[in-house]
């Protein structure tokens, strides 16, 4: 079943082409990585499922709702985000404890401002488990890690159960051993979950196994999708990134050298 689907997209913001005839389609049960340089459009690609951008031709459906002619706080009750723009709440998340932090994802708030239940405490408490925060548990988001400010803020992301789980660069920062804490706990969650994932990424390292699918992106353009072992070849990739590389694969993950 197609949950997102772009067809025919164009996106221009001051003259400018951003997104140039994007065609592409996520079903129930895929997770996609979206991958591509810096300023190649993937942000402005997911920001759209939010709508903090819109289409400036073509058409964007998700949940089979076309954008512009349905409600759109629907779907994005639907939809979880962990991204930099979360950044722009930074004052309400340092004076929040990490409990709270992401018993708040049930309302998709920053702070809790609804009443909860004991079930939300019990579900709230297993997500911290699941990424490994029980250390930090009752401390203020300020005192924490970059490590493990992302991970509270992943764990907040699945308190609601979402559909659709988008994570825009969420590993940009941190070191080795943090992103890979990272992945290994999303990857364990991802299995416990029905949430599709679209993770937005430049680095292809961060390609772990859940991911089943990529479109690569260049100049505003998807150059390939599909299976991520038929999409990830050393020819995309080093048009992608404008340099010779060499690909190999261990444990289902891409590495790359470049020569």
């Amino acid at each position: 079943m197609e949950i997102i689907k772009y067809e025919d997209v164009f996106f221009i913001r001051d003259g400018r082409k951003i997104l140039n005839n994007i065609n592409w389609t996520v079903n129930r049960g895929e997770n996609w990585a979206i991958l591509g340089l810096n300023g190649s459009g993937k942000s402005s690609i997911i920001n759209m499922l939010n709508a903090y951008e819109s289409p400036t031709m073509g058409s964007l459906y998700v949940f089979g709702k076309r954008f512009g002619s349905y409600n759109w706080s629907n779907i994005k009750s639907r939809i979880g985000f962990v991204s930099n723009t979360l950044n722009r709440f930074i004052n309400t998340l340092n004076s929040q404890k990490v409990e709270n932090i992401v018993l708040s994802g049930k309302y998709s708030s920053i702070g809790l401002y609804k009443d909860i239940e004991e079930t939300d405490i019990e579900k709230a408490n297993e997500l911290i488990r699941n990424f490994r925060l029980e250390h930090v548990k009752n401390n203020r988001y300020n005192t924490l890690s970059q490590g493990e400010q992302r991970l509270s803020l992943l764990s907040r992301a699945f308190m609601n159960s979402p559909d659709i789980l988008v994570l825009d660069e969420p590993c940009s920062g941190l070191d080795i051993r943090a992103r890979e804490t990272l992945l290994s706990a999303l990857e364990e969650q991802v299995k416990k979950t029905n949430s599709n994932i679209i993770y937005i990424t430049h680095q292809i390292e961060e390609i772990a196994p859940f991911i089943t699918h990529i479109a690569l992106l260049y100049n505003g353009e998807i150059i390939d999708q599909g299976p991520k072992k038929e999409v990830l070849t050393e020819q995309n990739l080093s048009k992608v990134y404008c340099v010779n590389i060499e690909l190999s694969w261990r444990n289902d993950r891409p590495w790359i050298v470049v020569v």
